[in-house]
């Protein structure tokens, strides 16, 4: 038979309600000989919380839901996906709270995807880079507590996102100083944060260094491989062709890579290529990729402890915007005399 927290109580003599608010961590406080006497006891014991039990006592779930920006076959494979993940997971972990991961999307119907967050699975949802227009955020305010990470900042909830406009401008400013003025960019998705800040970042760059701004230089790329592949293979095949390319991810620069390499181009030698976010892969490409760091754990990290702050009754809702640091690598150089 499993041992209750009654058995503990029993053992050392004290009320039920001061094992339970030992063990939970509240809500009242308890001194720490007790609370130290209470978790000993319990170890001793072999004691295993009864999670429905709990729930029931506190009524909460412990559980953070996870609300990624939309569900597709490639979504942890993505690294801002499993870099924010990380984050959150590791802050969930040392808050004691478990994590839910949101997969089903019914795109049709908000009001059907709202109740399906609100069922009581989760004591708050994390969003990860929601689309602009979405109206789920309005239809859940004042529902249940809310944090954004890569996204549009909503008053009172906290959204954390990086330096966008500092990030982009320093991979022109280190484009230019190579001396390249005919420069292109593959744009993310234009329904989140990060693809229009982005894009709308080198504009202001192109125009702030008088670089050669031509349209046909500037295509979406979707943030992944394959649009990368796509865009940056008709960019390239056009003449005259940009001498560098600045991507908005890692992922689009990855299958620029490829089209360059498609198209018997050398990188960097006939196109430089900047990428975005500093993932994993970046390092180990060939030539290893030039691109902005954002601090994706970090960014998960803290959107985790506000969320939960909230829950707690902290009224705070931060705004943070994280620093970006150019990672300088082998896959840019100075433009050839004539390219």
């Amino acid at each position: 038979m499993s041992v209750t927290i009654k058995d503990i109580a029993r053992e050392l003599g004290v009320s039920v309600s001061t094992v339970s608010y030992a063990l939970n961590g509240g809500p009242r406080p308890v001194r720490d000989d007790v609370r130290d006497r209470v978790l000993a006891t319990a170890t001793a014991l072999d004691y295993r919380p009864n999670h429905l039990a709990r729930t029931l006592i506190t009524g909460r779930s412990f559980t953070i839901g996870v609300v990624p920006t939309e569900l597709t076959t490639n979504l942890t494979k993505s690294p801002y996906f499993t870099g924010c993940l990380d984050g959150i997971v590791n802050a969930a972990e040392v808050l004691g709270q478990d994590v839910l991961l949101y997969t089903r999307f019914d795109q049709t119907s908000p009001v059907a995807f709202v109740n399906a967050l609100l069922d009581g699975r989760a004591d708050g949802l994390l969003f990860l880079a929601p689309a602009v227009d979405s109206p789920a955020l309005e239809l859940l305010a004042g529902k249940i507590p809310i944090a954004i990470a890569s996204g549009k900042e909503v008053p009172d909830l906290p959204s954390f996102t990086c330096d966008n406009r500092h990030g982009v401008h320093q991979a022109i400013a280190h484009l230019v100083g190579l001396g390249h003025t005919r420069i292109g960019t593959l744009h993310g998705k234009l329904h989140l944060v990060d693809g229009i800040e982005r894009l709308k970042a080198f504009r202001a760059a192109m125009a702030e260094f008088g670089g050669d701004l031509r349209e046909e230089w500037i295509a979406g790329g979707d943030f992944h491989p394959q649009g990368g592949f796509d865009a940056g293979h008709q960019m390239l095949s056009k003449s005259p062709r940009p001498t560098a390319i600045f991507c908005a991810n890692d992922e689009m620069a990855a299958g620029l890579v490829q089209a360059a390499y498609a198209l018997g181009l050398a990188v960097p030698e006939d196109i430089s290529i900047v990428g975005f976010d500093d993932a994993p892969t970046a390092s180990m490409m060939h030539p290893s990729l030039t691109t902005v760091r954002q601090p994706l754990e970090e960014l998960g990290a803290a959107a985790m402890h506000a969320l939960i702050a909230q829950i707690n009754g902290d009224a705070g809702a931060p705004h943070i915007q994280f620093e970006t640091e150019l990672i300088i690598r082998k896959s840019t150089t100075s433009p050839k005399e004539d390219p």
